[in-house]
């Protein structure tokens, strides 16, 4: 079963409306209903809090590296074939072109698998600013992996 079909179940076994449940998150019911038709997946502090108000537990919703490595896949061009050796040496090469702050948020988000509220206190910068980081990251490896 896929995240959104998991939320949908869980909602209506809960008797909420997408509205219902987008106020106790303080979340548009827009926002449910595309991770509902999986047009957008929650992060893993709201999967977190869904499954604190549904009391279950949060790999029964989704699990983290399933998260993590959704954000990854993005990155991928439609076309992108390789192995894993050609995948580690692009991945290598692309990190080398980064900071070496960039660099180990990187590798702590999608290697060690941290919050970005842990990484940010790591580097005494905002959580918003690590996901910021993060993002542009995966756009300059998107492009990187274009160019391969």
């Amino acid at each position: 079963m896929q995240t959104g079909q998991i939320i949908t179940a869980l909602r209506r076994k809960a008797n909420l409306t997408q509205e219902q449940l987008a106020e106790k998150l303080y979340v548009s019911r827009d926002l449910v209903s595309k991770w509902e038709t999986g047009r957008r997946r929650p992060d893993y502090q709201t999967v977190l809090r869904l499954a604190e108000l549904f009391a279950v537990d949060p790999e029964q919703i989704v699990r983290k590296d399933s998260l993590l490595m959704q954000e990854l896949n993005d990155c991928f061009p439609a076309d992108f074939s390789a192995d894993t050796e050609q995948l580690t040496a692009y991945l290598n090469a692309f990190l080398e072109t980064l900071s070496e702050r960039d660099r180990c948020v990187f590798i702590r988000r999608y290697y060690y698998m941290e919050e970005p509220a842990v990484i940010g206190a790591a580097y005494g910068i905002r959580e918003n600013y690590v996901r910021t980081l993060l993002m542009r990251a995966r756009k300059r490896l998107r492009r990187f992996l274009k160019e391969v």
